[in-house]
C-alpha cells in the first residue's frame, strides 16, 4: 500500500505546508483512465466508483447541466473507507451564472477502501496504459463496463438512450441536442462500433480542455528570488504572474489606481510558483485570497456527520487561462471538506465558494 501512500500524498500534510498543481498535457489520454487515479482538468471525470453515480448537477441560475472543471485525488493514510478518495468540482459556463453572489459551483466527495470491488490492491502500472492490457485489467473491465451509461457529452450518468441506435447515451435532452450534429453521422448500425471506446477517449466540444495536474511543494519564500525593481512594478501594476490578461484587465477596472494589499500580497505568493493553478493546504490553511471583496465568511457544516468543514484546496484564475475559457471571469474557487473525514458511501456533496470580481 505504500505505493498509493506516496501517490495521495496530498492528504498527508501538516502545519502551513501547501502544495500547488499545475496543468501539464498528457501525451497518453489512456492514463486518464478510472484505475490511475488521476488529478486533472477537464474532459469527463474519471469516475471513482462506476456503480453508484451521482444525478447530473444543475445550476442553479440557470438550470443548465454543470460542467466537469477539475478532479483532485487526496487519499487518506488508512486502510479503511477513504483510502482511495476523490474530489471533482463542477462549474456553470455562463458568466452570469457568477453574478450578484451567486454560487453556481459545485463539489463532490467520493471515497472506497483499500479492498473494494473495483480497483486491486497494487496499483496498475502506467505502463499498462494501452487498448489491450486495460482491456484486459480487472478494474477497468468491473468500472466501465457493466455498471452505468455515461453521457456521450459531459461523461455523466446517462439514463437516457438516442432513441433509434440505442447505443449512445445522454445525461438529459440538452446534451443529446448539442451531440445530435456528431451523432447523426452515425446513428446507424455501426453505431455500435462507433460508441465501442472509453468514454473518456470520447473528447466533446463542449468540455474543457483536459490536462493532468502534476503536484509540487511550494517554493520557500527565500528560495524565490525577486529584484525590489520587480517587486515595486508588481505592486503598483494590474499585472499578475502568468495570469490570463482578462483577469489582471478585471482586478484594474475593479481598483484602478488605489491598490489592494489583499491582491498584492496574492501576487506576491504567487510569484513563487507562477504556473500554478491549484493550491492545496487540508485542514492546514485558508484560502489566498485574491482580492478584499467576496471572501467566504460562512461555511456549512458537513451534510453527513454535522461536523464542521474546513479548507482543502482551491483553483486559481490561471485555470481559466489554461482552459481556453474566455467568457468565466472568476478570481478563485475555494473547496471545504469535512474536517472529520467522515466515512461516505457514493458521492456526497462538498463546500465551495466561488470569489467573483466585484466591479
Amino acid at each position: 500500500l505504500q505505493h498509493y501512500f506516496i501517490q495521495s500524498n496530498l492528504s498527508r500534510m501538516s502545519g502551513e505546508r501547501v502544495e500547488v498543481g499545475f496543468a501539464e498535457a498528457l501525451e497518453n489520454p489512456l492514463l486518464f483512465a478510472p484505475q490511475h487515479f488521476p488529478s486533472k482538468v477537464g474532459g469527463h471525470p474519471a469516475w471513482l466508483n462506476p456503480s453508484n453515480l451521482p444525478d447530473v448537477s444543475l445550476c442553479p441560475s440557470c438550470h443548465q447541466p454543470l460542467t466537469f472543471l477539475a478532479q483532485v485525488y487526496a487519499g487518506l493514510d488508512r486502510p479503511s473507507n477513504g483510502f482511495h478518495r476523490m474530489l471533482y468540482v463542477f462549474c456553470c459556463r455562463r458568466a452570469e451564472c457568477y453574478k450578484e453572489g451567486k454560487q453556481p459551483v459545485k463539489v463532490l466527495r467520493c471515497q472506497l477502501a483499500a479492498e473494494n470491488p473495483f480497483y486491486g490492491v497494487e496499483p496498475v502500472p502506467e505502463g499498462d496504459a494501452s487498448v489491450n492490457e486495460l482491456g484486459e485489467n480487472k478494474s477497468f473491465a468491473l468500472s466501465h463496463n457493466g455498471y452505468t451509461n455515461l453521457c456521450r457529452v459531459c461523461g455523466g450518468k446517462g439514463p437516457l438512450a438516442c432513441g433509434k441506435c440505442r447505443q449512445v447515451h445522454y445525461c438529459c435532452k440538452e446534451h443529446q441536442k448539442l451531440e445530435w450534429s456528431e451523432h447523426k453521422r452515425h446513428c446507424n448500425e455501426d453505431a455500435k462500433s462507433f460508441n465501442s471506446q472509453p468514454e473518456y477517449l470520447c473528447k466533446s466540444s463542449k468540455l474543457f480542455k483536459e490536462f493532468d495536474i502534476v503536484i509540487e511543494s511550494e517554493k520557500e519564500k527565500e528560495n524565490v528570488k525577486i529584484a525590489d525593481e520587480e517587486l515595486e512594478r508588481m505592486q503598483n501594476s494590474s499585472e499578475s504572474y502568468d495570469i490570463s490578461l482578462k483577469d489582471a484587465e478585471s482586478l484594474s477596472k475593479e481598483y484602478g489606481t488605489d491598490h489592494d494589499p489583499t491582491f498584492t500580497k496574492f501576487k506576491e505568493r504567487i510569484a513563487r510558483d507562477p504556473e500554478q493553478i491549484l493550491r492545496y493546504a487540508r485542514h492546514d490553511a485558508q484560502p489566498l485570497w485574491p482580492v478584499a471583496n467576496s471572501q467566504c465568511s460562512s461555511v456549512p457544516a458537513c451534510g453527513c456527520c454535522g461536523a464542521s468543514r474546513s479548507f482543502e484546496f482551491q483553483l486559481l484564475p490561471t485555470l481559466l487561462y489554461v482552459v481556453g475559457d474566455s467568457d468565466l471571469d472568476w478570481s478563485t474557487i475555494a473547496v471545504y471538506t469535512c474536517s472529520s473525514d467522515c466515512e461516505v458511501e457514493g458521492y456526497v456533496e462538498e463546500f465551495a465558494w466561488t470569489q467573483a470580481y466585484v466591479k
